[in-house]
């Protein structure tokens, strides 16, 4: 029951702060939003280029190193 009445004060307060203080969220907003594509378009940039099958040889002391057997691509639905 304590939870509960503290959950309701809470949203109350927090929606009386995004009404009174709106444009201040705004701007919060704008600010967060380059790097919200930034992180999501490199996540994106990850996922697409690891759909492709393309993978990395690495030298090691002379001896290359690499799997012997390649995974199979996964076809795009």
């Amino acid at each position: 029951m304590l939870s509960i009445v503290f959950g309701l004060i809470s949203l109350s307060l927090g929606f009386w702060g995004l009404v009174k203080y709106w444009w201040y969220m705004v701007d919060v907003l704008i600010a967060i939003l380059p790097l919200l594509l930034i992180g999501g378009g490199a996540i994106a940039l990850l996922a697409g280029i690891k759909n492709t099958g393309m993978q990395a040889s690495f030298k090691v002391k002379n001896h290359e190193f690499r799997e012997a057997d390649p995974a199979p691509r996964k076809q795009d639905e």
